[in-house]
């Protein structure tokens, strides 16, 4: 995180390398982070305000500025990465509620990450929440062996959120996607994140000794029937491609996606530096060659297959679309929940939403019913 001068920001430096290596947190977590409180230091800077101790009311001046000042990628012009002076705003919303509730969440995490480490006041971080009563219980919330009513920290300024169902492909779109395509390992890449449901880095991080796509691996020591792959998580990938969560699991791989494997394989292998890597996807065309895949270049191969379909496509909307598609021919969330790598069912919840093919049948059908009994 530097300035306009291009000196690091200390303290943010600070708190993000705490959350990579303390907490644990993806790089793609701390790479979101990283553009938020980038956001709010910029706005803080030219508004004359501490950016480790703002009052509740500079923070609320600053959702607003973000509710009415758009996102460099939407404004026009040759201008359009340098951010808009404070106090100009448009009339119309730039920001949706999430969005804005998510960049004040990061912006309220570091604040109280300065007050513990005596930046600033303790009273600065604390004047920022209020700690309040739970009146209805959130779903599946245990409550352990505590008693009476559950008290939480809650912001001050906060933005209501609207859980929107996730933005997915339809098989028409996947298909236009692998058409695009200019050569197999990026065909593999399409095809694998829809098949599988893995995300970015999870897909980077793989290992050729986690790819078992075989009838039976015993013989490696793994009881899992069928072709199959193992999302681990390593802390020493050189791509820094972090899988999610500690726990690792196991994903089915259709044979589909098997044959297409065993044809990137065949590409790949050609490339003297490929053969030797244990990365599952590296670098063919360009230096350094035999180089494993960065989740930053999956995620720029996704923006030159959009300009060529003619609509947009990133790589976790393949994830929402497997998600989706499971969870509507299963209905099983505890399924799509370990197919996923969730930690709770209730994040899975998301993908259970009814189709309007569904809605209609539903409402046919209870008129037919209510006509034979009349």
């Amino acid at each position: 995180m530097v300035d306009e001068r291009y000196v690091e920001h200390r303290q943010v430096g600070v708190w993000l390398r705490v959350l990579l290596d303390g907490e644990g947190r993806s790089v793609g977590t701390a790479h979101t982070y990283a553009g938020r409180i980038a956001l709010y230091l910029t706005w803080a800077t030219a508004a004359g305000v501490d950016p480790l101790a703002p009052t509740v009311e500079q923070l609320a001046a600053f959702a607003r500025w973000l509710e009415r000042t758009p996102s460099r990628k939407h404004r026009p012009g040759r201008d359009r990465r340098l951010t808009p002076r404070p106090g100009v705003v448009t009339m119309t919303a730039a920001r949706s509620p999430a969005t804005v509730d998510g960049i004040l969440i990061a912006a309220v995490e570091f604040v109280r990450f300065a007050a513990s480490r005596g930046w600033s006041e303790p009273g600065a971080a604390e004047a920022l929440s209020v700690r309040e009563r739970l009146r209805f219980l959130p779903a599946r919330w245990d409550r352990g062996e505590r008693t009476g009513a559950p008290v939480v920290r809650r912001r001050r300024v906060r933005r209501r959120r609207v859980e929107l169902a996730p933005a997915t492909l339809r098989r028409e779109e996947v298909g236009l996607l692998v058409d695009a395509c200019f050569n197999v390992r990026d065909r593999f890449i399409v095809e694998a994140l829809y098949a599988t449901g893995l995300r970015a880095a999870e897909l980077c991080g793989l290992r050729l000794c986690d790819m078992h796509l075989i009838p039976s691996a015993t013989h490696l020591g793994c009881a899992v029937a069928g072709p199959h792959l193992h999302v681990i998580r390593r802390e020493d990938n050189e791509n820094r491609a972090l899988v999610k969560s500690v726990f690792a699991r196991v994903v089915p791989v259709t044979k589909d996606l098997v044959w297409l494997h065993d044809a990137y394989r065949a590409e790949r292998d050609v490339v003297a530096e490929a053969a030797v890597s244990d990365y599952l996807l590296v670098n063919l065309w360009r230096a350094p060659l035999g180089r494993a895949l960065s989740p930053n270049s999956l995620e720029q191969l996704f923006v030159r297959l959009s300009a060529k379909v003619g609509f947009r496509a990133h790589a976790h909307m393949l994830r929402h679309s497997f998600a989706s598609e499971v969870a509507l021919l299963t209905k099983d969330p505890a399924l799509v929940k370990e197919l996923l790598g969730h930690a709770s069912v209730a994040s899975t919840d998301v993908y259970l939403h009814s189709r309007w093919n569904d809605m209609r049948t539903a409402a046919e059908a209870h008129v037919r019913t209510n006509r034979g009994q009349r």
